[in-house]
Parts: C-alpha cells; structure tokens; sequence
C-alpha cells in the first residue's frame, strides 16, 4: 500500500509535465537542435504536417523524470527502518 502513491504521483507529474512540454513546442526545439548538430537540416513544412508530428523526444523526457522519480521514492519507502537503541545512563 506504500507503493501506490508513488504512482499516482508519477502519473500527475508525466501528465502535468506532457502538458507544458507541448504547450511549449519541446519536441520541435529538439528536432531542430538535433539536426543543426548533425548538420541535416530539414525541409520547410506545412503547420498541418508539423502537427502530425508525434511527441517522441517528450515522451523520452518524461519517462526519464517519472522513472527517476518513482526510482527515488521507492527506495525511500522501500528501505529498512533502523532501530535506535537508546542506553539509559544511570547516574
């Protein structure tokens, strides 16, 4: 029951952040970073064929930041409890 959390957060955060990577054009930025770097430059395209275009370097980025986020919070939880032992001193 510990663990459900960790997903439901994780499916908030993918959501949320999903949003503002498009709202934000992300994955057009990365497209034309990654073709000036390899030095391929793509044709001018229409706005309807530039929506057609899938999502993939923002899914990449939010699989990314989810997995990481459920990978830290799972060994949180996850982990061992120690148990202090405190020694009374008699005086």
């Amino acid at each position: 029951m510990a663990n459900a959390p960790i997903g439901l957060s994780a499916m908030a955060i993918g959501t949320a952040l999903t949003g503002f990577l498009s709202k934000v054009g992300f994955n057009a930025m990365a497209d034309e970073m990654i073709s000036s770097i390899i030095g391929t430059e793509k044709p001018v395209v229409d706005v309807e064929e530039k929506e057609e275009d899938g999502e993939f370097y923002s899914s990449l980025v939010v699989m990314v930041a989810t997995g990481v986020w459920c990978f830290v919070l799972s060994l949180y939880v996850n982990s061992e409890k120690k148990k202090t032992d405190v020694k009374e001193k008699e005086l």
